[in-house]
């Protein structure tokens, strides 16, 4: 079974040279559906067969300073964008901006990858992780047709910081019971996990049977250790 592996390359690498060398390195042909999502600075520039984006606004035109449309980005070609990373929740983005994201994304056809677990901890059971993930999830979702949407859920206690004693990578049958979670109560068909992944943990998430896939984020900016991500056999 194919399953669906995102680069998250964030504020990384910082020129088009860089940029486009680091895309050369990753394997174009894979046993799963890979995605790569490059600063939006450089997408234009990056050959690879499925492109993604990291952020968007809600609006296609108008007198937005700095903000970039989903349409703009369709005509680059992106096919997935990010949407609610904890990154830019932590920044201040509100669950009504990532609604809207949502539906102007679904608008334009672009899969939104709307990412959940901010404000988890990592001293929380499931029950009260679910907690949290209803309220995301009700907002982002409630009322639209949710199965074109990708969930990736990424607490994030287990997001790398660059300091390894400041994180914990979740189990793979924490994530599986997660993804089961977002899947049966959100009609979601594709649940990704996301935090701290690398090629030696990758085949215990991914060998989850709810579990569609992984978002990735150091680890993508590691050719070597990405092309072992998206040929791990199940």
């Amino acid at each position: 079974m194919r399953k669906l592996i995102i680069g998250n390359w964030k504020l990384n690498p910082l020129t088009i040279s860089e940029t486009q060398k680091l895309a050369s390195k990753i394997n174009t042909f894979s046993i799963h559906d890979v995605v790569i999502c490059p600063p939006t600075l450089f997408i234009s520039s990056v050959q690879y067969p499925i492109l993604g984006a990291q952020d968007c606004f809600w609006e296609n035109k108008g007198a937005h300073t700095g903000e970039v449309s989903p349409l703009a980005l369709k005509k680059l070609g992106v096919k997935y964008c990010l949407v609610g990373h904890s990154e830019r929740r932590n920044n201040g983005e509100t669950e009504l901006e990532i609604r809207k994201k949502i539906e102007s994304l679904l608008s334009v056809k672009i899969i939104p990858v709307l990412c959940v677990g901010f404000g988890t901890t990592v001293e929380e059971d499931d029950l009260e992780v679910t907690d949290v993930l209803r309220g995301q999830l009700t907002s982002a979702l409630k009322g639209l047709e949710a199965s074109p949407v990708v969930v990736a859920y990424e607490p994030v206690w287990a997001i790398s910081s660059g300091n390894s004693y400041n994180h914990k990578t979740a189990t793979p049958d924490h994530a599986e019971k997660i993804a089961m979670f977002i899947e049966t109560k959100f009609s979601v068909k594709r649940v990704l996990y996301g935090g701290s992944v690398n090629s030696t943990n990758a085949k215990s998430f991914l060998g989850q049977s709810h579990i569609a896939g992984l978002l990735v984020g150091g680890a993508s900016l590691l050719p070597g250790d990405f092309n072992k991500i998206i040929n791990t056999s199940l």
